[in-house]
């Protein structure tokens, strides 16, 4: 063993004795002036302490010269990976048939593929009808997904999916200096080619996976503005435009590339290990190993035991407070432990759907068997989960083959939160069990029927419990205004007396003085005093009447609600659900 930097251990000694003189010199004067005022002498745990602490600063200033092992032959792989990828940014990547949208899942897909692949090379492209390199090929990760998820603020109203045009270009990245080409490149895309198909060829050191991001059954491709406001679907023709996914073009794809494979991405698809061991395989089969020289480091082998002596230093000097902190961290730990058990989710998946979910993953269900991993999560409490699934397999109009389907995705949806979209579910069922009024489908118009009762009940319960505590917060105010009227009765009365006296005196002064008829104004006074002032009991009777009236008003805006919820007074109409 060997210091790399041996030529500075002189000044590491020279700067250590200097701090240990002058901390002995500050200590040694200050347990002299306690023993000297206090009568206290210096314990012998402070002084291993001492020991200690000086013991650690020395390793630790050793550690620093960059202590190394004898020189080891070793062997690894002296090549790179080094990963182009490519993503879709046309405006059918906007189809909402993949939650939330396909360019979101491509994105979501691509930041997970770079924090997996840490210690290869990789580089971001962007392609519609043009390319536009994003980030150069580098190690930082760091830097790679800030890029990616900046790609989220991209207006995609436009573009079509020019694939060829991309790999033609993302083939340059990997010239190297002898003039070969290696390397990996990763697609996401939706699959939908504009540009005439691919016709290009592909060297054999260049690897080439595709992810297909969306569902066969597709959807519509909204117009958004600048601002994210819907603005009607795209229409060619004057008809909508359904994109779909073409998986019969990534097979077409993979007849021209010697190394290719494809995956199909949904809505709960993440291949990404997959991906990762599909490169990395063929990567292990070119490289062939190297053997290296190096000097193992053993920097540890000091630093280690000097952090260790630190501490102990530390915890012997001060034992007696650092018993007390670990006390009262104990105490709180165990607080908080018995607290969050109350919190904890309790929902379990069973056997089926966790063995449904593995099937999804590997892409080996069919629509019936997501069907019934979704009635399986909704059985299991995962109502977010199963309505999500629901929505993605399921047709929009309500037949006899997706009845049950239907009403299983209604019954999720309204478990979920998602009270008006359950509704509207339910809707459409409802028109369809009375149009066809079969024993079965009576059944369920009736389960239908409740499950909406019982969702208003609990609605109008919430807001009755509302309406009594304003009529409570309403009694209290008027027990304290009666009693406020009751003490100052008597002292209203006095009052009165006193003025009607005052005014009495005013009168007869004016009618010494004036032979005349009476002014205007004097008959108006005398109109005044004609009037009887207002009673306290007069005025207890008009406040009484406004809370009689308010009851009245809320409980006229509850039967209104009643008529234009109720499903017996007014047949409803069935609305198409929206796709944004």
């Amino acid at each position: 063993m060997s210091f790399e930097y041996v030529n500075y251990i002189f000044i590491v000694l020279l700067l250590w004795a200097i701090f240990i003189y002058f901390y002995n010199k500050t200590t040694n004067n200050f347990f002299s002036w306690v023993k000297d005022h206090w009568f206290y002498s210096r314990s012998r745990a402070h002084k291993i302490s001492s020991f200690l602490y000086a013991s650690g600063l020395l390793l630790l200033g050793l550690a620093l010269l960059d202590l190394r092992g004898p020189e080891k032959l070793i062997t690894g792989n002296s090549t790179e990976q080094r990963t182009v990828i490519l993503i879709d940014s046309s405006a059918s990547m906007l189809v909402e048939d993949v939650r939330p949208n396909r360019f979101s899942k491509a994105i979501l897909l691509a930041k997970h593929y770079i924090k997996r692949s840490v210690g290869h090379k990789l580089s971001v492209v962007v392609f519609s009808d043009g390319t536009k390199r994003i980030v150069p090929f580098t190690e930082d990760t760091n830097l790679l997904e800030a890029r990616v998820d900046r790609l989220k603020g991209l207006h995609l109203a436009r573009g079509g999916t020019s694939l060829s045009l991309a790999i033609k270009e993302s083939l340059q990245y990997f010239v190297n200096s002898d003039g070969q080409m290696t390397g990996n490149i990763l697609i996401f895309t939706d699959a939908e080619e504009t540009d005439g198909g691919i016709d290009i060829k592909i060297p054999k050191n260049i690897n080439v996976g595709v992810v297909g991001i969306g569902t066969a059954r597709g959807g519509p491709v909204p117009n958004r503005d600048s601002k994210g406001v819907f603005r009607g679907n795209k229409k060619f023709q004057g008809k909508v435009v359904i994109s779909k996914l073409e998986e019969s073009f990534l097979k077409n794809l993979g007849e021209k590339i010697e190394n290719y494979k494809y995956w199909v991405a949904t809505s709960y698809t993440l291949p990404t290990q997959e991906i990762l061991n599909f490169f990395g395989g063929i990567h292990d089969k070119k490289n062939q190993e190297n053997s290296f020289r190096v000097k193992p480091v053993l920097a540890n082998y000091l630093m280690v035991p000097g952090i260790i002596l630190l501490m102990l230093s530390f915890l012997i000097g001060r034992r007696k407070t650092f018993i007390l902190s670990v006390m009262l961290f104990t105490f709180s730990f165990l607080a908080f432990s018995k607290g969050s058990e109350g919190k904890e989710d309790k929902r379990v998946k069973s056997e089926k759907t966790l063995a449904l979910e593995s099937q999804f993953i590997q892409g080996s269900l069919d629509n019936i068997g997501k069907q019934a991993l979704a009635s399986s999560l909704l059985k299991d409490n995962y109502a977010k989960e199963a309505a999500s699934l629901f929505k993605e397999i399921n047709q929009k109009d309500v037949s006899e083959d997706n009845k049950v389907s239907k009403f299983n995705e209604a019954t999720a949806l309204l478990k979920a939160g998602r009270a008006r979209e359950g509704v509207n579910e339910y809707n459409k069922l409802i028109d369809h069990f009375e149009n066809n009024p079969t024993e079965e489908n009576k059944k369920l118009l009736k389960t239908a029927k409740s499950n909406i009762a019982k969702l208003f009940q609990v609605s109008q319960s919430s807001s009755k419990s509302k309406n009594k505590d304003k009529d409570e917060d309403e009694q209290e105010s008027k027990k304290d205004q009666k009693s406020e009227s009751g003490e100052g009765k008597e002292k209203k009365e006095d009052k009165d007396n006193k003025e009607s006296k005052e005014d009495e005196k005013k009168n007869q002064e004016e009618d010494k003085g004036e032979s005349g008829d009476k002014s205007e104004e004097d008959k108006t006074k005398d109109e005044k005093k004609d009037e009887k002032p207002e009673s306290s009991d007069e005025k207890e009777e008009r406040k009484k009447k406004l809370p009689t009236l308010l009851k009245q008003l809320i409980n006229d805006d509850n039967q209104l609600q009643k008529k234009m919820i109720d499903a017996k007074t007014t047949k409803r109409k069935s609305y198409d659900s929206k796709d944004w």
